[in-house]
């Protein structure tokens, strides 16, 4: 009743009554069947207008009426299949929940490994000596000491399974779980009436083996989802816990981010991430915004401007009044739409519990068939049950409920030693499935980090720098010990080696930087406004190469006379150009998707092959969204950027390339860890020819499927040789799964190109 109360009084889903959607929490989900069938009960609930429960983040994304349905009736309706609905979780309490459910998973296989190898030890006995020692009295004792040891197994293990079994069956989705359960129930039952009369044949094993491998394939499947919430974990904490807050009399205290209110005024010193959402009310700066929309350059901003959480101020301090505050601001809107993507995508993706939902009606009607059928025909009631039950066991498809694990496993071993981490099995599954790649441009096709391109060099005196190299050691001298992406540029294309002890004072202004240097004089390095302000005339007819408008141009300056020009530029990766030739030639169709400006992004394009009407510049994180909700065949997004995350999450197979955020390789489904982009075709082929396997370990285990229930129907199969015959085929699946493991990495097969891509 306490719990019936809580739910009925939450204040927190009466808040989101008449909102008509939101991102709900359902505590005690115990596997993606569970999952499944809840899904199953919301969407049949009247009012619901769409519903999607995922496991991975045990969170249902649901759109409803208000006017016709309450928030309370659907509690109680999820209360009654054994869970309970309530408000969103924070990332942390998700990461918990997913890390207790390993625990409890691995404490389970523990005694699944104990219990269950006394009961396959004394089950070996009796099936080596069936003539012997199994038709003895002493046989009737190893067969009870089989009992008793899978006892605690079958309780504590086998418990979890037989209630998700029964939940799923409930709602009409059963899955691996309703039919492992039918087959352990049958195996036990029909083991404890042997007992009973005296014999030693019994199956503990069969319902150990059952119990025991379904445990295991949770436990990895476990394992392999805590992604989705790592991905929202690591999104709020690229964002500042503090925050320096204004007061009335002007007194600047450092306080934590989520107590500042709507209207208050906060300070944001140069070189710090911004913490909150606000309008700029002094000050003027330049913020790199490359976190949120990937832009390559910095922006400018002044008072009246809207500045977002998680931008980096460059220049200047800032004041700035607070309009959005902790759990409203643009970032965690992000985070938001991260979840709700994992929420819409189905974690019971993998081939085995697809082909367990017809398995279990096909296996229940013919065992029941079977037993019908053999009693009218005459036959002894006993020999009746055994076919059927014959039928329950060899029903049950450990074989097909490894096929696909085991396949990935193995590759997915063989390509984490490339580089390559494979989240889980639908991630290979749906990436041997590609047709297209819309990629993001800075940090993924790009370095990510502006770089010097060359110098032009304006004036040619006695006693200044005349060669590019004494330019940029001269820039980088008058920029030491200023943080900002253009100072790392310049200090990093520089060639000296004695800048670290620089002589002279520097003082920093908005646009650039005054250094007073001992030998020359006064250096200015900045834009060309900048040299402007300091007197500096810069020849307005000096034209630049066609690319200017992708470049950025730092001007120097000395004792007045202007030096030269620096352009600095984000470049390609140096194997953006080999995967993208890879690609298309196994048949993908390749795409930009940037939130940064048109020019860099077609430049790009043009460099990588690409057509100027596949690339789509000036994208915000919804925008990315939107192009893959739009994009037909099977979409894969590589990206690298916090920006990136709702994509990464929404597409079909996001792909986080090396050196990507913690946001983005947390919300991506394959990681590429070392190399670059060249990666992404690698984990093509991998996925494609790991998923030719896993067809073959499908094929194979549904043909003895097929087979052996015919067999069993018949009586031809008793169940000890339907055990045996089930971990043969279990064996055979296995076996050719392992070939994975030795085989090294080649180009893909080509594929026929679709014309896919197209904006909203």
């Amino acid at each position: 009743m306490g719990r019936r109360r809580k739910d009925n009084e939450s204040p927190e889903l009466e808040a989101l009554q008449d909102s008509g959607h939101a991102l709900l929490s359902i505590d005690g989900l115990w596997c993606p069947s569970c999952a499944t069938a809840t899904e199953r009960l919301i969407q049949q609930t009247p009012g619901v207008i769409e519903a999607g429960v995922s496991f991975a983040t045990s969170a249902a994304l649901v759109r409803w009426e208000p006017e016709r349905l309450h928030l309370f009736e659907l509690a109680r309706r999820v209360r009654r299949l054994g869970y309970r609905l309530g408000p969103p979780l924070t990332a942390q309490q998700t990461l918990a929940r997913i890390d207790e459910e390993v625990e409890r998973l691995g404490i389970r296989l523990a005694m699944a490994a104990l219990f269950g190898f006394w009961t396959m030890v004394l089950s070996v006995l009796l099936y080596v000596d069936s003539g012997g020692i199994a038709s003895s009295s002493a046989g009737w004792w190893i067969a009870l000491a089989a009992g008793i040891a899978a006892a605690p197994m079958l309780v504590i293990v086998g418990s979890p399974i037989l209630l998700a079994g029964w939940r799923t069956l409930r709602t009409g989705v059963p899955g691996m779980d309703t039919l492992v359960s039918l087959g352990a129930c049958s195996a036990l039952g029909l083991s404890i009436w042997h007992l009973s009369q005296g014999s030693s044949e019994v199956y503990f094993d069969t319902a150990v083996m059952l119990i025991t491998l379904l445990t295991l394939g949770r436990f990895i499947e476990t394992r392999t989802l805590r992604h989705a919430a790592k991905a929202i974990d690591a999104l709020q904490n690229t964002v500042p816990e503090t925050a320096e807050r204004i007061d009335a009399q002007g007194g600047i205290t450092e306080v934590p981010a989520d107590e500042i209110q709507l209207g208050e005024t906060i300070r944001v010193s140069a070189g710090q991430r911004i913490p909150l959402d606000g309008l700029v009310l002094s000050g003027s700066s330049q913020l790199d915004r490359a976190v949120l929309s990937g832009e390559s350059l910095p922006c400018s901003v002044a008072s009246g401007d809207r500045v977002e959480a998680g931008c980096v101020n460059l220049v200047s301090p800032l004041t700035l009044c607070v309009d959005r505050t902790v759990g409203h601001r643009h970032i965690d809107r992000i985070g938001a739409r991260i979840a709700e993507a994992a929420g819409t995508k189905s974690d019971t993706q993998r081939l085995a519990n697809g082909v367990a939902r017809w398995v279990v009606p096909v296996a229940i009607a013919l065992a029941l068939i079977t037993f019908l059928g053999t009693s009218l025909g005459g036959i002894e009631l006993e020999q009746a049950l055994l076919r059927s039950i014959s039928v329950l066991v060899i029903a049950c498809p450990c074989a097909v409920g490894i096929a696909v694990p085991v396949a990935y496993v193995a590759a997915a071993s063989q390509a984490a030693r490339h580089g390559i981490l494979f989240r889980h099995p639908a991630a290979l599954e749906t990436m041997a499935k590609v047709d297209t790649v819309l990629f993001d441009k800075t940090g993924t096709l790009t370095q990510g980090r502006l770089s010097v391109t060359d110098v032009l060099i304006h004036a040619c005196s006695p006693g200044l720098p005349d060669t590019a190299d004494a330019v940029l050691a001269l820039a980088a001298k008058a920029e030491q010990g200023v943080d900002h992406v253009i100072a790392r540029a310049l200090r990093a294309a520089q060639t000296a080696t004695d800048i670290a002890t620089v002589a002279g004072t520097t003082q920093r202004f908005e646009r650039g930087v005054r250094h007073d240097d001992p030998q020359l004089g006064t250096v200015l390095v900045g834009n060309r406004a900048f040299l402007s302000q300091q007197n500096v005339t810069c020849n307005p007819s000096t034209s630049y190469e066609s690319d200017d408008e992708i470049s950025l141009h730092v001007e120097v300056a000395v004792n007045g006379t202007w030096l030269a020009t620096i352009r600095l530029q984000d470049q390609l990766r140096e194997d953006a150009r080999e995967a993208m030739s890879r690609l298309q030639t196994a048949g993908i169709e390749c795409a930009i998707v940037t939130g940064d400006a048109a020019p860099p992004a077609q430049a790009v394009a043009r460099q990588l092959g690409i057509p100027a009407n596949r690339v789509f510049a000036a994208c915000s994180p919804e925008a990315k969204t939107a192009i893959l909700n739009n994009t037909h065949g099977t979409i894969a997004f590589a990206g690298d950027g916090i920006n990136d995350g709702p994509a990464l999450a929404r597409a079909d197979v996001g792909l986080a390339v090396a050196d990507a955020s913690s946001t983005a390789t947390a919300a991506a489904s394959v990681a590429i860890t070392e190399g670059g982009v060249a990666r992404i075709a690698d984990a093509l082929d991998a996925a494609r020819r790991a998923y030719r396997v896993m067809r073959q370990n499908l094929v194979f285990a549904l043909a003895y499927n097929a087979i052996g229930l015919s067999l069993a129907a018949f009586g031809a199969i008793p169940p000890v040789a339907a055990a045996i015959a089930m971990a043969a085929s279990s064996l055979t699946v296995v076996a050719n799964a392992s070939r994975l493991a030795s085989n090294t990495m080649t180009p893909s097969a080509p594929k026929e190109k679709p014309q896919s891509v197209r904006a909203q």
